[in-house]
């Protein structure tokens, strides 16, 4: 038996014998255990009270008021149970306190959202970025705040994967990320972006102008090269290797030019919805199809496979640059008497176009890079075969473009697989037979 509960039943006993001796002496036994039993209920009630004060006292006493016996046990729990409550609360609000406080340094604005996205916190850098005050905007929804109908989605989707980028009527690009914290809270990163978008806007200018002006110059060089090859007498080896190799570097710039002003074209024309066509995929990678052969001089085997009735919706240019880049790539690293299958079909309810070649096949450690310009696997290799090094890059912005996702799945020596997934919403006649 606990001590307390000992203590307890000595006193319950000590009481009765003591009212029953009484009660007895004056003739009412009876009477005497009532009254016995009536002060051992009436103590008892006494400490619970005083343990209650104990409890809801504000501030809270630091010693219960009760000692000895079950309450007495049940005070020391609670009293034990309180006390390291409030040490780890103590140390919860001090490093809540710090993060605050390295939160308030930081340059990027930082905001505590609550349920229903109401404002909890807020650093002097989001006070800078977005016009927040904190605490007289404690409370408030942000997107009573930030008056943007596509921010208010992008915090009610919850994919927070992607960032959201504001443009604000003075010219400042802010970059907005959402991370999820607990069930209803979020925590939002704001940047200031307008710098890195301007040496973006800069960037892409320069490669557009350069490749615009480097093709005259280009073209008169490969057309005097030309002309020299048919003028010049082809018995000197030297003479007819030298011009050869002039004339192989010129189409290959010229490539490399056509890609990056492309390339620039599709970077451009980011977040445009202008333009959009319903293109019949099947009749564009028939052509393609017959152009690869025609390019491999019919040494690999094309296989095609997708439902005529098929329709993506998007830039004509783009969809053809996604689809021949891919298309070419697996021709261009598989070997002759190779096998390629291209197909275009509903898997899912979203549209996909797959390509599976059995080529050489790429480590997995280069896949994440494949999309970055100019990146080669095997510099060697990409040169001897004519690639230019932007294709995917190409595919990666057009498939931004159309909202789409690029998926690799190779290895070496077993071939590669290459399949861009497209939403819902851009393909139609979606009821059709799924993609084996």
């Amino acid at each position: 038996m606990a001590p307390g509960r000992g203590r307890d039943l000595l006193l319950f006993i000590a009481l009765t014998i003591a009212g029953t001796q009484l009660g007895g002496a004056l003739g009412h036994p009876g009477l005497g255990l009532a009254g016995a039993l009536f002060v051992f209920v009436a103590l008892a009630y006494a400490r619970l009270l005083r343990l209650q004060r104990w409890l809801y006292g504000n501030p809270p006493a630091s010693e219960p008021p009760v000692h000895g016996g079950t309450l007495g046990e049940v005070a020391d729990r609670m009293n034990s149970l309180r006390n390291g409550l409030r040490r780890e609360l103590e140390q919860s609000g001090q490093t809540v306190a710090r993060l605050r406080e390295a939160y308030a340094v930081l340059r990027d604005g930082i905001v505590m959202l609550g349920p229903e996205n109401v404002i909890e916190w807020s650093n002097a850098a989001a006070g800078e970025l977005l016009g927040l005050r904190y605490p007289q905007d404690a409370g408030q929804p942000v997107v009573n705040l930030v008056r943007d109908p596509d921010f208010a989605h992008y915090l009610g989707a919850g994919d927070f994967e992607r960032c959201f980028e504001l443009e604000e009527a003075n010219g400042r690009a802010l970059e907005l990320q959402a991370t999820a914290m607990g069930e209803r809270r979020k925590l939002l990163f704001v940047r200031d972006v307008t710098a890195l978008k301007r040496l973006e806007t800069m960037r892409r200018d320069f490669v557009a102008n350069i490749s615009h002006e480097l093709r005259t110059p280009l073209t008169v060089i490969a057309g005097y090269v030309g002309t020299l090859a048919e003028l010049m007498p082809q018995e000197s080896p030297v003479v007819a290797r030298a011009l050869a190799q002039m004339q192989q570097q010129a189409v290959r710039m010229e490539h490399l030019l056509r890609d990056l002003l492309l390339l620039s074209r599709i970077e451009a024309s980011e977040g445009d919805t202008g333009g959009d066509e319903q293109v019949a995929v099947c009749a564009m990678l028939e052509s393609i199809r017959e152009n690869a052969l025609a390019a491999c001089n019919g040494e690999r085997t094309i296989e095609l496979g997708c439902d005529a009735r098929l329709r993506l919706r998007g830039p004509r240019l783009q969809i053809e640059s996604i689809l021949s880049n891919i298309v070419f790539n697996a021709v261009r690293y598989t070997a002759p008497g190779g096998r390629i299958a291209v197909s275009f079909g509903v898997e899912d309810g979203r549209g996909v176009f797959r390509v599976v070649d059995d080529g050489v096949g790429i480590d997995p450690v280069h896949i994440p890079r494949l999309t970055e310009r100019f990146y080669r696997v095997d510099k060697s290799r990409s040169v001897d075969s004519g690639g230019t090094g932007l294709g995917l890059a190409i595919v990666k912005h057009a498939l931004k473009r159309l909202d789409g996702e690029l998926r690799i799945d190779s290895r070496p020596g077993a071939g590669s697989t290459f399949a861009c997934l497209f939403p819902q919403a851009r393909i139609e006649g979606v009821e059709t037979p799924r993609v084996s």
